[in-house]
């Protein structure tokens, strides 16, 4: 049996926000035209499609309902520019840990993104 991983979708109350911070992660969306439905954004990075859809009412968790990581470059600048966008938050400073320097942030929907510098 093989696995392949094709897909992450978030419904989201913020999408420009959402967009936003995406995109300074390294996504590129494209809108996506759906027949029913709301505002769809549409990426794909290294085979795997990573979509936002636009939606009124999301249920709020004290703890992350999701957790995403990802490996990338200039940690100190991404982290920065991230803490520019509206609703996001930085609750862990770019830190040199022993699996490398990492920093956690919340997206604007309160979802834990954990960034490792390459």
């Amino acid at each position: 049996m093989s696995l392949v991983f094709t897909s992450i979708t978030i419904n989201t109350m913020h999408l420009q926000d959402m967009l936003d911070f995406y995109q300074i992660i390294g996504f590129q969306f494209k809108a996506v035209k759906v027949d029913k439905g709301s505002e769809v954004y549409r990426a794909v990075h290294s085979g795997v499609e990573f979509s936002l859809y636009s939606i009124k009412n999301v249920q709020k968790s004290q703890i992350p309902s999701l957790q995403l990581g990802f490996r990338i470059t200039d940690l100190e600048k991404c982290v920065g520019q991230l803490n520019q966008v509206n609703g996001a938050m930085c609750i862990l400073d770019p830190t040199e840990m022993p699996d490398g320097k990492k920093a956690i942030i919340l997206d604007p929907d309160g979802h834990s993104i954990e960034l490792v510098e390459n």
